[in-house]
């Protein structure tokens, strides 16, 4: 059983990451307010899993994209940036009749309210360059978003099936909200399969509301592992994350910068920083710190790409210490 104080090591691969979901636009509000009183919008990037990928790929790592957008200009667009990021699009689909999903979000210091337009991604269908995909990466990643409507539901599942099959590390971002949820609350059962399943999640505190209803950050957490979850990051916004594989004492991770402008996208720098120290080798605890540490540079811009230095001066800048293992200098 992976414990937060073990680091793991991965086979040769084309690719670090696959993940599968969402790419879309982020229409984020330039007025600090509720979203029902925004009037100004600045169009971003955005989609979690497509989020993640951009900050692993800055972060040196090799990854590829499943997903589907709208033969459209806005997914022309996101396209473009993919491409330009280095981002591996053979598995990305273009729907001709459905259009690039949107999301608008307001500007937040604390978490950020919004409102989507769903379209082409609900139509991501599995193939066998998926699995081909998935079968030459070392880890795959969902998260919630993309699970909530058909066919995506199931071709997710039956790729996560696949990853589990070929023994993948499966990262999962369980960001269940009902109202996405054609089953309402009735889809939280998929959310908690799921959870048992994965090797590692990462919920917010809001996640973990809307899943379990009010509690405290450790009964959320037992309650996660009552559900079969193997490693727990729980983020606690300004208040950092707590860490926990169920047996040892939970790790309490404080957050690095108390600079604030946007924390749009910040749980996605998160997955990356942590996945990258994983992929390098490092121990769960510090490979936590690593997320941390990129979270705190993307909180200081604004949109979900805002820019990270190099993974180097990332490590020195925060004293990240690969004392346990870690190929850094490779």
């Amino acid at each position: 059983m992976l414990t937060i104080h073990d680091s793991l090591s991965f086979a040769e691969n084309d690719f670090d990451i696959t993940a599968y979901g969402e790419v879309l636009l982020d229409m984020i509000s330039r007025e600090e307010a509720p979203l029902k009183e925004c009037v100004n919008f600045t169009r971003y990037f955005g989609g979690s899993p497509a989020n993640v990928l951009v900050n692993m790929q800055r972060l040196e790592n090799r990854t590829a994209f499943i997903s589907r957008i709208g033969k459209d200009e806005f997914g022309e667009y996101l396209t473009e940036i993919l491409e330009n990021e280095g981002i591996n699009l053979d598995c990305m689909q273009y729907d001709q009749e459905e259009g690039t999903p949107i999301i608008f979000v307001n500007k937040s210091k604390e978490t950020p309210s919004w409102l989507a337009y769903r379209g082409a991604d609900i139509n991501l269908q599995i193939s066998d360059s998926i699995y081909n995909k998935i079968n030459n990466s070392s880890i795959f990643f969902t998260g919630s978003f993309i699970l909530s409507k058909n066919p995506a539901r199931s071709t997710a599942i039956k790729a996560i099936e696949y990853a589990i099959k070929k023994d993948k590390f499966f990262a999962f971002d369980p960001s269940f909200r009902a109202n996405l949820w054609p089953e309402g609350s009735k889809g939280s059962k998929i959310i908690r399969e799921l959870i048992a399943q994965a090797d590692v999640i990462k919920p917010s505190l809001d996640d973990a509301y809307h899943l379990y209803g009010q509690d405290h950050p450790e009964n959320y957490i037992k309650k996660y592992h009552n559900d079969g979850a193997k490693i727990v990051i729980l983020s606690l916004g300004k208040d950092g994350v707590i860490l926990s594989d169920g047996s040892n004492k939970a790790l309490h991770i404080p957050v690095f910068s108390e600079k604030v402008i946007d924390v749009t996208g910040a749980g996605d720098s998160f997955w990356a920083g942590f996945l990258t120290g994983v992929l390098k080798g490092l121990p769960v605890k510090e490979s936590a710190r690593l997320g941390n540490a990129v979270a705190a540079f993307k909180i200081q811009g604004v949109g979900a790409l805002s820019s990270v230095p190099p993974l180097r001066e990332i490590i020195s800048f925060y004293d990240i210490q690969p004392i346990e293992g870690g190929n850094f200098n490779e």
